[in-house]
């Protein structure tokens, strides 16, 4: 089944739409802001975002462009209580696949994502065996031929965040998923575990990490990692 996370801060609004959604046979998530938009889309990536603009913590405008930078296959649509001729352009000039506006009749929002999901509802293309392995119970990384390493907490977090990603990640969801705030402080301490991470591999294997990073911040995995 395909994946929906639903951007509402109507908690029954969007419990509302859930329901119907999942009797529709998707996966759904709700999520009540921004924040927890790209914490949810880091643990787990979505077919589909149905986003709201009136957010909590700001404007969804502001992130329809990182989502199209960050998450290009993922469809998006705008559902929102704005009706004015400028702002539906302003939406679909971002990036948004479609502008649906509050009120909306359930059937025509599902045909909606019907219509999308004819774009980015597809079966990914095989992958060969990867020779690197995480290991979720043990909290380590094992490499064919050459054993196996012990994780830090954060490093089993941010390894993990990667290898259920299949583009790269960006520095707020994965900043988000480790649990840390969006600040220089933080993007510091990345910075840091990426670079203790690198070497942990370098020195113990004589290999590097298949660790990329991503034009516009974020990391991703050049190589697929197994989840064991």
């Amino acid at each position: 089944m395909e994946s929906i996370v639903i951007v509402e801060d109507n908690a029954s609004y969007a419990e509302d739409v859930a329901e119907f959604l999942a009797e529709a046979g998707y996966v759904v998530r709700v999520v009540p802001s921004a924040e927890a938009m790209w914490r949810s889309l880091a643990e787990s990536p979505a077919a589909i975002v149905l986003l709201d603009l009136g957010l909590p913590d700001g404007d969804g405008f502001d992130a329809i462009p990182k989502l199209r930078q960050f998450y290009p296959d993922c469809g998006l649509l705008v559902l929102t209580a704005r009706v004015s001729l400028d702002s539906r352009i302003q939406g679909l000039r971002l990036g948004a696949d479609a502008y649906l506006t509050k009120p909306i009749k359930f059937p025509e929002l599902l045909a909606n994502i019907e219509a999308v999901g004819r774009r980015v509802f597809r079966r990914a293309p095989a992958r060969a065996a990867s020779s690197w392995r995480l290991k979720v119970l043990g909290r380590h990384i094992e490499l064919l031929g050459k054993g196996s390493l012990s994780l830090s907490d954060k490093e089993f977090g941010f390894l993990h965040l990667l290898a259920q990603s299949l583009t790269p990640v960006p520095r707020e969801s994965l900043l988000v998923g480790l649990g840390e705030t969006n600040d220089p402080a933080a993007a510091r301490r990345l910075d840091m575990l990426v670079y203790r991470l690198r070497k942990k591999v370098r020195t113990a294997w004589d290999v590097e990490l298949p660790l990329r990073s991503s034009y516009g911040g974020g990391f991703g995995l050049a190589e697929l990692f197994e989840l064991t």
